[in-house]
């Protein structure tokens, strides 16, 4: 069969039936064991199997369903590996949202600044040996760390006036930019 899986249509084989599994409490399944065609190496991939709670759905949307996860799993693996989630320190829920919020501000901004700041960006000082290549997101951050780095933010909110200035850098040769 050719369902539309991973953006394009595959050749998938799969084998389908109800089972009682142990490991979930005997909770009822359907399991699927799929293989895709890959028309290059012209074999069958190893094994896959997929498992859904809902025994009523049929193995070919059983497959669809998965293949359509993919597209979110990056995103659960840069919030555990490069956003912090997976060693979360904060013990209240207000304090988790506010933390999560300010990081996902964080990273918006820097994903939509290396857009348009493409041009006037300083590469030469931040990676010298790339020569104007895009400004990633990355480079971006790099870039404000370097520039932000020794900052007396604390001393940079006036309680008095209720406003923030930007405060004047420490003295350090290596952040001469």
């Amino acid at each position: 069969m050719k369902p539309l899986t991973y953006g394009k249509a595959q050749r998938v084989r799969w084998r389908s039936c109800r089972a009682r599994v142990r490991f979930l409490r005997g909770v009822t399944v359907r399991a699927v064991w799929c293989e895709f065609f890959d028309p290059d190496k012209g074999s069958w991939s190893r094994t896959r199997l997929l498992i859904a709670t809902e025994t009523q759905l049929s193995p070919a949307a059983v497959v669809q369903i998965y293949a359509r996860r993919w597209g979110v799993e990056p995103l659960f693996h840069n919030l555990k590996r490069w956003w912090g989630v997976a060693n979360l320190w904060q013990q209240s829920a207000p304090a988790l949202e506010a933390w999560m919020q300010l990081r996902s501000l964080a990273y918006a901004l820097t994903q939509m600044l290396a857009l348009i700041l493409h041009d006037t960006f300083p590469i030469a000082q931040i990676a010298p040996w790339r020569s104007r290549t895009v400004t990633t997101a990355g480079l971006f951050a790099a870039w404000l760390r370097l520039r932000f780095s020794g900052l007396c933010l604390r001393q940079a909110y006036c309680a008095k006036s209720q406003k923030f200035f930007m405060p004047a850098a420490r003295f350090d040769a290596r952040l001469q930019l």
